[in-house]
């Protein structure tokens, strides 16, 4: 293991590693480190003072209903430091709710009963800020689940792969009409929750 700072922030990384999903050999990590620290350094330098992402969860019939917001520039650099593609930017085209889909499916993941499930994007949205820098882009996702399933799994490291700081909220609603909210951080990542 190593670290190296990017855009100011530290982050672990563990060099050159092969795509889980094909299996193809991807750019070293020192050199997607550079990539970020150019692009970082010129327009898309987060300002904000924390590093934060925030869930709603519902607990419906059919699954769960998941609506994420994320700072919209901590999720353009991870986007760009997980695909390894410097050209990539948000942008409200269903090609981009792919790759993000993608991404959170990657960094969010939810075990039910030794099943991991897959959330796809239904809506997204950008909720305004006075400051640009705190403006933050929301992903609608649906993971189908059975409702005989009374507990999940979550493991939660969206962001972590781009800043040490970053924290995550999952607030829950349960079939019974409980709320919970959960913190993740780098030291606890994961939960397991209750649905009724």
């Amino acid at each position: 293991m190593y670290r190296n700072r990017v855009a100011g922030t530290a982050r672990i990384g563990r060099g050159p590693c092969r795509d889980r999903r094909a299996g193809r050999a991807q750019r070293p990590r020192w050199a997607l480190a550079a990539l970020l620290c150019a692009v970082a350094s010129s327009a898309l330098v987060p300002s904000h003072p924390f590093r934060l992402s925030v869930a709603d969860v519902g607990v419906g019939g059919s699954g769960l209903d998941v609506r994420i917001r994320f700072f919209w520039d901590d999720l353009q650099l991870a986007v760009m430091e997980s695909t390894s593609d410097m050209e990539f930017e948000l942008a409200e085209t269903r090609e981009v709710d792919e790759v993000v889909e993608q991404y959170i499916n990657d960094m969010l993941t939810i075990d039910a009963d030794g099943t991991l499930l897959e959330g796809t994007v239904l809506e997204r949205g950008i909720q305004d800020a006075r400051n640009p820098d705190e403006v933050m882009w929301w992903y609608r996702l649906e993971y189908p689940l059975d409702p005989s399933v009374d507990r999940i799994h979550v493991r939660n490291r969206v962001l972590f792969n781009m800043f040490e700081d970053q924290r995550n909220l999952v607030h829950l609603k349960t079939r019974s009409g409980r709320e919970r909210t959960y913190y993740f951080s780098w030291d606890e990542d994961n939960v397991t929750l209750r649905l009724n």
